[in-house]
């Protein structure tokens, strides 16, 4: 018989096989299994979106050896990962911590949501670069505004400092959509 899975399927699949290595046999088989079950059947568009929703193959695989504990001689198990409570705590520094002490309190922020599993690393990735982003435009808009004699360089500035705030709206926003994963 042929394989019918799209190509996102497949890739997903393997990576998700390759990521689940370090656990018991059957713990694998049964996750693997699982998540090939949800999969099974849906077209190329509603495998993107249900793998989108299950998240990064590497963060099941860490979830699972999070619950299990791996006994590898020679190996020292994983420290223990923040749950629900400090995800949340992560997003208030950062949202608070960016308006009351705004590079010292969005850097701590930013570094508790690192921390959390809340997000993938995707997300994570994209906190830290979003700020970057932000800042080059802006740069960019202040010099083309003075270049132009026109007012306004204060607006960019703000743009600037609510970026952070705004940001851990998304991060909330997106970690409560998946139930924090406790």
């Amino acid at each position: 018989m042929t394989d019918t899975r799209p190509e996102i399927t497949t890739a997903y699949l393997a990576q998700l096989d390759t990521e689940l290595a370090q656990l018991p046999p059957q713990l694998h088989h049964d996750i693997l299994a699982g998540i090939r079950e949800e999969l099974e059947g849906l077209d190329t568009v509603a495998a993107a979106a249900r793998i989108h929703q299950l998240g990064d193959p590497a963060f099941i695989a860490a979830e699972a050896r999070s619950e299990v504990q791996v006994d590898a001689p020679g190996v020292a198990a994983d420290p223990p990962v923040p749950g629900r409570t400090f995800s949340i705590v992560a997003v208030v520094v950062l949202i608070a911590g960016s308006l009351l002490v705004p590079v010292v309190g969005a850097l701590a922020g930013l570094v508790f949501v690192s921390q959390s599993r809340a997000w993938t690393r995707r997300e994570k990735t994209a906190a830290w670069l979003a700020p970057v982003g932000v800042a080059l435009l802006a740069l960019a808009a202040v010099a083309l505004m003075a270049s132009a004699d026109l007012g306004g360089a204060h607006v960019v500035v703000l743009v600037g400092y609510l970026v952070f705030p705004l940001e851990g709206i998304a991060l909330a926003v997106r970690a409560r959509s998946r139930g924090w994963r406790p």
